[in-house]
């Protein structure tokens, strides 16, 4: 349940909150499209009506009517759009990813980068983003689909990115690098009333303490009780109308109606031009969040501290009021008597809860807080998380328990992703934070998963935080009762020693004169018994006597030998235990100093190890291209070898043909060099018929 919201402050409370927790993401957007105009930009949207009725729709859609109204700035003036290559986005570290980013941004429409940078680096979801951008759901929808896969295209589906997926390349690809883009502070307004005036012709203004998103607080002198000074709290708003009027005096109701020394109590109140003001006590002292700047809190000292502020949160809770805003720096540590300079005095303080200025009734809950201090069902209300807890006093018991955390510990491990609140507020809608890690508060972790326990319905409610906050010293106090055990049986025991030794001395002393008196009697005994002889049994029954005494004194020397060796085994034994603790002291300490050089290694590697395997999955994607084109060289060598092996049939074939041929031309010269023997023999024959036949014609014609 989101609450019943009242109009006039509640609605710009709500715009302001969404204001303060999404800044620098504002920042960011309005600085992609406009550069270093972006500072004015967002200085004209506080001075803007923009805002006034961006709270009026509830914390849900408060976030998108804030980035509405910067697009509407935006859009008014003329947009110089930052470029994709340009030196302001974030910078991953890997060469190829930032590559790909930067294609990815090219490769984007204006609209489509939009709507990618609301979804990812913004964390809007696509509802939000149509309220932006003034489109379809669904058209918002499809280009949130072309992002994802335009980014598994150009990065992969693991890329060296913070989540190892396309959506985190794409919270990547619009993000800007906050160590070269910073949003500046948001623009402060100015005070209503000026210092040296006085209001209701009593209390003069001395100093401007503070000012918040509604009001300011000033140290004031009390003209009419000497040496009175007193805070004063005026609304920045003026209330002309009954509306106004009874909207202003909501803060005023909310404390007065919670009675406890450790939530701040009004003294006065009335206007001032329209303006409410009200006097609460001026306290000496600091917050809790200047505290912890000198180093974390001791046990004993935050015991004492967060169980008075948990009985004011149940006391708040009781009158059925949520304070809402649990921070360090919502926690005064008011010093007692701050005259006094003695020692005692000087360490009581009385912890005070302050700014009640969100806090709110069951009946008009507003969602309003710091984001690191959220509970995560108020973070999954400004994420936009489907069905979240419902926000009741055991978000109050979350922030107040996450408040200790930060006093016991302040280094948590909670951090802002890439720099933007709402990234973290998404984090924390879905995940409760880790318990201290830190090596002295480990019998603390089982308390803490149950106070910073993810659903409501498992936390202890602010009455029983108070009673299991005993925790924090049950350990000092066992180890306080052994000490004190120690000290009381050790003397005990060494009195009740020396009462034994004394009185095995006296017993000795007793023994060592029966022994002389039966001496004495033996002596007499020996120099009766020839005169008298009927005395022999007794002198025999003495005689008996002075062996069991002797025999007692014996034992006695004996027990009082031991009782000697006891005193000095356990005064030995004390001093070596002594010595051991000192040796295990300094053992722990050298061990302790190990395993901090070897946490400190073992970090290394791990950054080290992390290096490498995005190399390693650089050098994935790159072994799969290689495998494509090997796939590809492969292919392109069963053609060739296929080609080849028709060439070598051809070859093959053309050899035979070659080799038949060489057969017939061989035949050919047989035949030829046959027929040429033939036609000798026939030139020979014919010559020599020839010849024959001139003869014969020769022969008849002779005379």
């Amino acid at each position: 349940m989101e609450g019943q919201f009242v109009s006039g402050a509640v609605a710009s409370l709500v715009a302001d909150r969404a204001v303060e927790h999404n800044w620098e993401g504002l920042f960011q957007y309005a600085f992609i499209r406009t550069g270093v105009a972006a500072t004015h930009l967002l200085a004209g949207l506080e001075k803007s009506h923009l805002l006034a009725t961006a709270g009026s729709g509830g914390v849900c859609r408060a976030r998108a009517r804030v980035y509405a109204a910067v697009r509407a700035l935006v859009l008014s003036t003329e947009p110089a759009h930052l470029a994709a290559d340009a030196r302001e986005w974030w910078s991953s570290g890997y060469a190829s990813l930032e590559q790909a980013l930067v294609e990815l941004r090219r490769r984007c429409s204006r609209d489509d980068a939009e709507v990618l940078e609301l979804r990812f680096s913004r964390l809007l979801s696509s509802e939000e983003i149509a309220l932006v951008m003034g489109r379809p759901a669904a058209e918002v929808i499809q280009a949130i689909e072309r992002g994802r896969r335009l980014a598994e295209e150009l990065c992969g589906k693991r890329p060296p990115s913070r989540e190892r997926t396309p959506e985190g390349a794409l919270l990547e690809a619009f993000a800007l690098d906050a160590r070269r883009v910073t949003a500046p502070p948001r623009p402060r307004h100015k005070p209503v009333l000026e210092l040296g005036e006085v209001v209701a012709g009593r209390y003069e203004l001395e100093e401007l303490l503070g000012s918040g998103a509604f009001a300011d607080v000033y140290r004031a002198r009390d003209r009419e009780v000497t040496d009175h000074v007193v805070a004063l709290k005026i609304l920045r708003s003026a209330s002309p109308d009954a509306g106004s009027v009874r909207a202003a005096l909501r803060e005023l109701q909310l404390i007065a109606s919670v009675l406890h020394p450790s939530v701040v109590q009004l003294k006065d109140h009335g206007w001032h031009d329209a303006h409410l003001w009200f006097v609460m006590p001026r306290y000496e002292g600091e917050t809790l969040a200047m505290r912890l700047r000198r180093g974390p809190l001791e046990r004993r000292e935050a015991r004492a501290i967060f169980e008075a502020l948990a009985e004011a949160l149940a006391a708040m809770h009781r009158a059925g009021v949520l304070h809402q805003d649990i921070k360090p720096a919502n926690v005064f540590l008011a010093t007692l008597n701050p005259s006094v300079s003695s020692d005692a005095s000087r360490g009581r303080v009385l912890p005070v809860l302050l700014d009640l200025g969100v806090a709110a009734k069951d009946a008009e809950l507003v969602l309003a807080g710091t984001p690191a201090f959220f509970a995560p069902e108020v973070a999954a209300r400004f994420a936009g998380v489907p069905d979240p807890s419902p926000v009741g006093p055991k978000s109050d018991v979350f922030s107040l328990a996450l408040t200790l955390r930060a006093a016991l510990d302040p280094n948590p491990p909670d951090k802002h992703i890439l720099g933007t609140v709402d990234a973290f507020v998404e984090h924390r809608a879905r995940r409760a934070p880790e318990p201290p890690v830190a090596r002295e508060l480990k019998d603390l972790r089982a308390s803490f998963e149950r106070w910073l326990h993810f659903s409501p319905d498992r936390r202890p409610s602010a009455e029983q935080f108070s009673r299991e906050l005993a925790a924090l010293t049950s350990g000092e106090e066992r180890a306080a009762r052994r000490l004190a055990t120690m000290r009381w049986a050790v003397p005990s025991a060494l009195a009740v020693l020396a009462t034994f030794g004394a009185a095995t001395y006296g017993l000795s002393r007793e023994a060592s004169l029966q022994r002389l008196e039966a001496e004495r009697a033996r002596e007499r005994a020996t120099e009766a018994r020839a005169r008298v002889l009927h005395m022999s049994a007794s002198l025999s029954l003495q005689e008996a006597r002075g062996r069991d005494l002797e025999a007692n004194v014996t034992r006695l020397d004996e027990q009082y030998r031991r009782s000697q060796l006891t005193r000095e085994q356990l005064a030995a034994h004390l001093a070596e235990s002594g010595a051991r603790l000192i040796a295990l002291d300094e053992r722990s300490e050298q061990q302790s100093q190990r395993l901090r050089e070897q946490s400190d290694e073992l970090e290394k590697r791990r950054i080290e190890l992390q290096r490498v395997l995005s190399e390693l999955e650089s050098g994935a994607a790159r072994r799969e291209e290689l495998a494509a084109q090997l796939a590809a060289s492969k292919s392109t060598l069963e053609d060739e070898r296929t080609q080849r092996n028709l060439l070598s049939e051809t070859v093959s074939a053309l050899g035979e043909q070659v080799n038949n041929s060489e057969l017939l031309l061989a035949r050919a010269e047989l035949r030829i060099r046959e027929l040429r023997s033939k036609l000798g023999d026939s030139a020979t024959l014919v010559t020599t018929a020839s010849a024959s036949a001139v003869q014969k014609r020769v022969g008849s014609n002779a005379p």
